[in-house]
């Protein structure tokens, strides 16, 4: 059964926000060619809707769209420069790409293994080895506790250095390595891997390689892919469309009786039901839910709703997602001891994110952090009641 139109839909949106949705609805097979014709016509900023392309991660989906385009395209598009965008994500793509393959190489020598997250595990499968069309940022890897140090020594040796020096977050020029050895969260708050309940060691034997033999690399079951995927969205409040666009891809052919199953015991069923709302907006009518699976995830409140129609609007905060996840706490002093972790986390964890801060200047330096973050908010709050 498909979705009663998302009221997410009645937003208003930019001519340019309009024309990125519109191109994601048409890669999705929701919009006809003459549908994405309508949705570049007349009035276009150009600039606007490059910068903004990019900032979404969907640089390449639009080159994509205008190549379809073809003559119908309007010349102020400047094809070109949408060409020269999207060769700079392939570029940036391929040397992530080849520091993988040197590190999944070692990896087999050594007989160890790695986890493949996100964008890196979605690239083949979900976006056909169309390296320009899903940038990946960093490479993020999971990884059993015992082959971290392992792995940080080799990108040690490979020149690459982390942000600090407790830090797991390694970067050479354009090329960075995320290693985790858990995927909720739960390095910065620790109440969160008591929210979400995706224990590592229960995601290693069900994980899958990645291609045919090579037991090297991994990728994660369908079932913990798609849940990783809606609580990392969550976490950064659904910030870029990329996450959005990936979770319309999964979510398209989800094994839902297992789906929900795992996302119950994981407590996680909050984070899937944010997930098919915001691609019920993605892409109203399109997403083949049951009305039996749509009757096990949970309604969402107010606050909720609210926080839907933030991320319809695209205001590109990552902080009210955060705060979301509380609601997925019970009991009122649960959320607020979560609150409290989020807002004030542990010392050693402020300082492996402040590593030039003194000791003595690392709460401090958080609560200013925490003013400046609600005074923005704030701002941006009357800005937009004034408009």
């Amino acid at each position: 059964m498909r979705a009663a139109p998302s009221p997410l839909a009645e937003i208003p949106l930019s001519r340019e926000l309009r024309a990125l949705v519109g191109v994601i609805r048409w890669f999705a097979g929701a919009a006809s060619d003459q549908e994405l014709e309508e949705f570049f016509r007349g009035g276009m900023r150009w600039d606007v809707l490059l910068e903004q392309a990019e900032r979404e991660g969907i640089t390449g989906l639009v080159a994509l769209a205008l190549e379809r385009l073809g003559p119908r395209a309007d010349p102020a598009s400047n094809l070109d420069r949408w060409r020269a965008a999207t060769r700079a994500v392939v570029a940036s793509n391929l040397s992530a790409l080849s520091e993988l393959a040197a590190l999944r190489a070692a990896l087999r020598e050594a007989r160890r293994q790695v986890i493949l997250l996100k964008g890196a595990a979605l690239l083949d499968d979900q976006y056909g080895g169309r390296v320009g069309l899903r940038p990946l940022g960093d490479v993020d890897l999971l990884l059993r506790p015992s082959d971290l140090p392992w792995v940080a020594g080799w990108l040690r040796r490979r020149g690459y250095e982390p942000v600090s020096s407790s830090s797991p977050f390694f970067s050479r020029g354009v090329v960075s390595f995320d290693l985790h050895t858990e995927i909720v969260g739960g390095d910065w708050v620790g109440r969160k891997a008591r929210v979400f309940r995706l224990d590592p060691i229960a995601l290693w034997p069900e994980a899958i390689p990645r291609e045919p033999g090579d037991t090297t690399t991994l990728v994660l079951s369908p079932v913990h892919l798609r849940l990783q995927l809606a609580v990392h969205a969550l976490k950064h409040s659904y910030s870029r469309l990329i996450w959005l666009v990936d979770l319309a891809l999964v979510l398209r052919d989800a094994p839902w009786p297992a789906l929900l199953t795992q996302a119950r015991a994981a407590g996680a069923l909050r984070p899937l039901a944010y997930a098919v709302a915001a691609v019920d907006w993605l892409l109203p009518g399109r997403l083949d839910v049951s009305e039996a699976v749509r009757r096990e995830l949970p309604a969402l409140g107010r606050l909720e709703r609210g926080f839907m129609r933030l991320v319809a609007r695209r205001t590109g905060v990552e902080t009210p997602g955060e705060l979301v996840v509380s609601l997925s706490i019970p009991g009122l002093i649960g959320k607020a001891a979560y609150l409290a972790e989020l807002g004030i986390p542990q010392r050693h964890v402020l300082a492996r994110h402040y590593p030039a801060t003194p000791a003595w200047l690392l709460y401090p330096r958080r609560v200013v952090r925490l003013a400046s973050l609600g005074l923005r908010e704030v701002g941006k709050l009357c800005y937009r009641r004034g408009r």
